[in-house]
């Protein structure tokens, strides 16, 4: 595991999780959400050709962000985005046999948990981040409650977070928020209304960092 990546990843707050079924649409998003100045996003891996996607942002950003690939359910599918260039794995449940892998190509590996014995075991397996899914189940409340047992764990609450209630999360202990379709306007995401989107994604990042206080 990398840690300047893990601490780069945390410092980043959100992450744009993007679920798309179309390859252009994905990259269109991305595009913006880097643009709008978010340092890390997740793809999924249910996007058509998403090893492609992953490596066609690779190409146009460097290292300048990090890029990770979700919905990930075993270490075959870890190895194939590890080798293309994925900087983070993220599982929606305990795939801790992802873990090895990760940390053997140096990487950050994010994983799903949601009851307190789930909590432990991922802790257990060397999870970098421990993805708490789906977050809007047991809501705030429910991450606080996690948060009292474990303080020193790493927590990313992901579905059905949105710019409206994220700071209900980061109060309740998360450490970064994952954030899916909500994050884009979507009226203005048909339209390509491409100002209109930066400005909607800069808000919501600016109110992520002001949160960090």
């Amino acid at each position: 595991m990398s840690t300047s990546q893990q601490r780069n990843l945390l410092q980043s707050r959100v992450i744009p999780v993007l679920r798309y079924n179309d390859p252009d649409q994905a990259l269109y998003a991305a595009d913006v959400a880097i643009r709008a100045g978010f340092d890390a996003i997740e793809l999924t891996w249910t996007i058509p050709d998403v090893l492609n996607v992953l490596k066609t942002l690779r190409q146009q950003h460097g290292s300048a962000v990090l890029i990770g690939v979700g919905t990930l359910m075993d270490a075959a599918q870890a190895r194939a985005v590890l080798n293309a260039s994925a900087d983070f794995l993220v599982s929606p449940g305990l795939a801790t046999d992802m873990v090895a892998p990760a940390h053997e190509a140096g990487k950050l590996c994010l994983v799903g948990a949601f009851t307190p014995s789930e909590v432990m075991t991922a802790i257990r397996a060397q999870a970098d981040v421990i993805k708490i899914f789906p977050a809007d189940t047991g809501g705030p409340g429910h991450l606080a409650a996690l948060r009292a047992v474990f303080p020193d764990a790493t927590f990313c609450p992901t579905g059905g977070i949105s710019a409206a209630n994220m700071n209900d999360y980061f109060r309740a202990g998360a450490n970064v928020v994952g954030i899916g379709s909500s994050l884009y306007d979507k009226k203005a995401f048909a339209a390509r209304d491409t100002d209109n989107l930066l400005a909607g994604l800069r808000q919501t990042r600016e109110a992520a960092d002001v949160s960090r206080a």
